[in-house]
């Protein structure tokens, strides 16, 4: 569990230093529901709807590859101006002999570039290339899965690897995503086999509402 606990130092470092940094940043801007953009072409702001709302959420549906088994999946996730969130993943074996009858994932998850970038005005577009390199996204959490014994009795952490791509060439709307996660089962806990990837394929629709605190 050590690789856990230094992912789980790291994230807690980037997470408050985005806390941070992202009210700061906003404030000396004075944002707004949109950013003001050319006159005539309200997505050309580098923004894309971003600043609609302070959460973006998401539902998303797909499928997860692992270990050469298919599962159906179901998620979703809620980032805090698009930067730092949360997720949860559910997958169901889809065939009867499936290792793993069913899990489910928790974890948080950081888009690191959309601040710097945005920050440098470095948003020049086209919006589905900006949106979807800012959609980068490292995450890492824990898992717990019915392996035939009960649900939970085999459980682990991951590291996970995503990003996704805006068929409508905006922040809201359906969204392709891809996210490669490597599991670490612990075999204390009831964890089997080794270290394996699990890749989601995703559908997905997001969604921004203002939740909590806003900054304007």
């Amino acid at each position: 569990m050590r690789r856990f606990d230094r992912a789980l130092s790291l994230g807690s470092g980037l997470a408050a230093l985005a806390l941070a940094v992202v009210p700061a940043h906003a404030a000396e801007h004075e944002l707004s529901p949109r950013v003001q953009a050319p006159e005539g072409n309200a997505l050309a702001d580098g923004v894309y709807g971003r600043f609609d709302g302070n959460t973006d959420l998401s539902l998303k549906l797909g499928g997860v590859l692992s270990q050469a088994e298919l599962w159906g999946s179901v998620g979703v996730s809620a980032h805090y101006y698009s930067l730092l969130g949360v997720s949860a993943d559910y997958a169901s074996g889809l065939a009867d002999d499936s290792s793993d009858l069913e899990s489910l994932s928790l974890g948080v998850e950081l888009r690191p570039l959309f601040l710097p970038r945005w920050a440098l005005d470095a948003e020049h577009g086209p919006a589905w290339l900006d949106l979807t390199l800012d959609s980068l996204a490292v995450g890492f959490g824990a898992y717990w899965a019915d392996v035939g014994e009960g649900f939970g009795e085999a459980r682990g952490v991951w590291l996970s690897l995503g990003i996704g791509v805006p068929l409508l060439g905006r922040a809201d709307g359906p969204w392709l995503e891809l996210r490669e996660t490597r599991r670490f089962p612990d075999r204390d806990a009831g964890g089997v086999g080794d270290a394996h990837n699990a890749v989601y394929l995703y559908f997905g629709w997001h969604y921004f509402a203002d939740l909590g605190r806003s900054l304007r």
